[in-house]
């Protein structure tokens, strides 16, 4: 039987000569621990709090991250356009010198 999960009050009580156990719910998921002895006027209460929730992270991401390219992109790029420009330039050079 899980106490933890029943409202506040409700609970177990063992009685066997002179010793008596409560065990009641607190309402938030932990349990109260009563213990008394009837020969000595005693009482001892222990509070423990246990929890079986786990957290999960389930969430779905589906962001789309633009990049821009970097300063080598930039670099390459102008690098191979000019030398395009210069092999169409010899080319334009090469045929208005022969004909």
């Amino acid at each position: 039987m899980n106490l933890s999960k029943l409202p506040a009050g409700f609970g177990l009580s063992y009685r066997n000569d002179g010793l008596n156990i409560d065990i009641q719910s607190d309402g938030e998921g932990g349990v109260n621990v009563t213990a008394t002895a009837d020969s000595t006027g005693r009482q001892v209460t222990v509070n423990r709090t246990e929890t079986d929730h786990r957290i999960r992270d389930e969430t779905v991401s589906n962001e789309v991250k633009e990049t821009r390219p970097g300063v080598q992109g930039w670099l390459t790029g102008t690098a191979l356009i000019l030398l395009g420009i210069f092999f169409i330039w010899q080319l334009i050079k090469y045929y208005l010198s022969k004909h």
